[in-house]
């Protein structure tokens, strides 16, 4: 098969891909990232992390979609710490926007919270929250 055969095979194969429609998964949701995530739970006595990782943004090519991840650590009933971070992206939109300015498209998703209950009783702030995205030129998405 020649080069520029396989070279067309190719494009039509992603082409196909590219455009099919995407089965609705029966994933997490989130307000920081759209889409469905894909769920994982590390530890199940003790201590624990529950995961949720968001891959929409190449799931649903050119419409609304998120690339990140969603972290809760914590031990027993308490929890310790929480992250997300990633990147929304809000779909293509009109092309002449899109082409004119890329980036407007796109916002950093950051959120992090950690709590130390085991300190509370000693009147320490054991406490700490940061929302300010640590990536300056993009806006970010609240959450």
């Amino acid at each position: 098969m020649h080069a520029a055969t396989r070279l067309g095979v190719t494009f039509v194969l992603v082409a196909v891909v590219a455009t099919a429609p995407v089965a609705a998964a029966s994933g997490p949701t989130s307000p920081c990232f759209p889409g469905e995530g894909h769920q994982f739970d590390i530890g199940s006595e003790g201590a624990s992390i529950d995961l949720v990782v968001f891959l929409s943004m190449f799931e649903n090519l050119g419409e609304a979609g998120g690339f990140g991840m969603e972290a809760s650590g914590g031990i027993g009933n308490e929890s310790i710490i929480q992250l997300r971070a990633g990147v929304a992206f809000d779909g293509v939109g009109p092309a002449t926007e899109f082409l004119s300015n890329p980036f407007s498209r796109f916002s950093v998703v950051y959120d992090y919270s950690m709590n130390l209950p085991m300190f509370e009783p000693s009147g320490f702030d054991s406490s700490y929250e940061d929302d300010g995205s640590p990536v300056s030129g993009l806006k970010t998405k609240a959450c």
